[in-house]
């Protein structure tokens, strides 16, 4: 008898230990100290939740140890943080600059690339990704080709035959990588395809183009992305593998918004 109650006390003492053990409480205030109280908390990973008291105190029981909990309050940059004795969770105002994604989000926007060459025009295009901590895009700008009915290399006896007039133009496609370095500024790397040509007019208004100053080949690219809210503004630069070298450096911008 006296070995079943032992046993009996033991199994009590040992559940009341385990039943301690799932026990989480704390306190949840703002960064001056101040209560918040109707805030959120919730186990991650877990389905338990509570809502703190009017002094910021809260206290969940859960079926399993907990390992960090999920704090949520309007007006408030969720915090998350790892589960101790009686803790302390201290919240931040929320701002468009502290914002996490919570989800990808699309993202579309008009792009303009403007070569360094200041007789090129600006070529304009589009960038298409999706992105939350890491994500994707393509990109591709245009400006028109001119017509061209052959070639000129470097030789002076064909000079005669030109106006001395030029037509000029830029076209790249691009794809790549977006990672978010904080909560609103984000980098993209990226490779594709270049074509730059340049044509000379001749005496009967057709053109050729001017081989030396033609380009067709890979190009690199990089850059810096803003996000404001819903909308972001990029800028970056693009370099032409030009005779087993990347220079002739092209920048790029251009504004767009996030759905």
């Amino acid at each position: 008898m006296k070995k079943l109650l032992l046993l009996g006390f033991f199994l009590s003492l040992g559940g009341f230990y385990l039943s301690a053990q799932n026990t989480v409480s704390g306190i949840v205030t703002d960064k001056k100290g101040n209560p918040i109280p109707g805030a959120k908390v919730e186990i991650k990973g877990g389905t338990e939740s509570t809502i703190t008291e009017l002094d910021g105190t809260f206290t969940l029981e859960t079926k399993i140890p907990a390992q960090k909990v999920k704090v949520y309050y309007v007006g408030m940059q969720a915090k998350e943080q790892k589960v101790k004795p009686d803790m302390l969770i201290k919240m931040s105002d929320s701002s468009w600059w502290r914002e996490k994604p919570d989800k990808y989000k699309w993202l579309v926007g008009v792009q303009m690339a403007i070569p360094d060459n200041a007789e090129f025009k600006p070529s304009l295009g589009l960038m298409l990704g999706r992105v939350k901590d890491i994500g994707w895009y393509v990109k591709g700008v245009y400006s028109k080709e001119p017509d061209t009915n052959g070639s000129m290399e470097t030789e002076d006896y064909y000079r005669h035959w030109l106006t001395g007039k030029t037509e000029r133009s830029y076209w790249n496609a691009t794809a790549g990588f977006i990672a978010r370095l904080w909560s609103p500024i984000h980098v993209y790397v990226g490779a594709g395809y270049s074509d730059r040509t340049v044509a000379w007019e001749e005496q009967n208004g057709n053109h050729v183009e001017y081989e030396p100053n033609c380009y067709y080949g890979a190009v690199i690219e990089c850059g810096v992305m803003l996000k404001i809210k819903r909308f972001f503004v990029n800028g970056g630069v693009m370099l032409n593998n030009d005779s087993n070298s990347f220079k002739d450096c092209v920048g790029n911008f251009g504004v767009g918004i996030y759905f």
